[in-house]
C-alpha cells in the first residue's frame, strides 16, 4: 500500500453539512494566476448567469403557469433575481468593498436595479402585449425580450457597480 498524503492546513468545514469551506487547489491555483480584474469581471460573468437563471425560471413559471401577466412576472423575476445578485456581488465580486454605509450601498444598488426592472417590465409588457400564437410561443417570446433587456444592461451594470457602488475605500500610503 502506497502511503497517504495529508494536507497539513486545517480543514474548514460546516458544523451543520460536513462541507469543505476550503477552496479548491485547482480554483485557487487557477485563480491566483489571472489579474485581479479578470477574477472581477469573470465572477460576475457567473454571478450573472446564475441570477439570469434565477430571474428567467421565475418568469418562465409564472406565465408558464398562468399565475400573472408579463409585467408583473418581470417585476418578480428581477426582484428575485436581484436578491441573488446582490449577495453574491457584496460578498464575493466586491468583498474589499467600503461596509462603512451599508444602508447607502443597499440603496444605490437597488436603484440601479429598478431601472432595470422598469426597463425589462417596458420591454416584457410590449413583446407581451403584441405576442400572437400558442401560449408557450408567447411565454417563449417574453423570455427571450426579458434576456434580451439584462444582456443590454450587463456592461452598464457592472460599471456602475465597479465604480460607484462596491468601489473600494482606497487609502494614500504615508508619506
Amino acid at each position: 500500500m502506497s502511503p497517504v498524503a495529508v494536507d497539513p492546513r486545517p480543514q474548514e468545514t460546516s458544523a451543520a453539512a460536513g462541507i469543505s469551506l476550503r477552496r479548491a487547489p485547482i480554483a485557487t491555483s487557477l485563480g491566483s494566476r489571472l489579474s485581479p480584474r479578470v477574477r472581477r469581471v469573470s465572477r460576475y460573468l457567473v454571478t450573472s448567469g446564475i441570477s439570469t437563471v434565477v430571474s428567467e425560471v421565475t418568469l418562465l413559471t409564472l406565465l408558464g403557469l398562468r399565475v400573472t401577466s408579463a409585467v408583473p412576472a418581470s417585476v418578480t423575476a428581477t426582484v428575485v433575481g436581484g436578491l441573488v445578485s446582490y449577495l453574491l456581488s457584496r460578498y464575493w465580486i466586491w468583498p474589499e468593498a467600503n461596509r462603512n454605509r451599508p444602508g447607502r450601498q443597499l440603496a444605490e444598488y437597488w436603484a440601479v436595479t429598478v431601472a432595470g426592472l422598469l426597463l425589462s417590465a417596458a420591454v416584457t409588457g410590449a413583446v407581451g402585449a403584441h405576442a400572437t400564437g400558442s401560449h408557450p410561443l408567447r411565454v417563449a417570446e417574453v423570455g427571450a425580450a426579458y434576456l434580451a433587456t439584462y444582456g443590454l444592461l450587463w456592461a452598464a451594470k457592472f460599471a456602475v457597480y465597479q465604480r460607484l457602488i462596491f468601489r473600494s475605500e482606497r487609502v494614500a500610503a504615508p508619506g
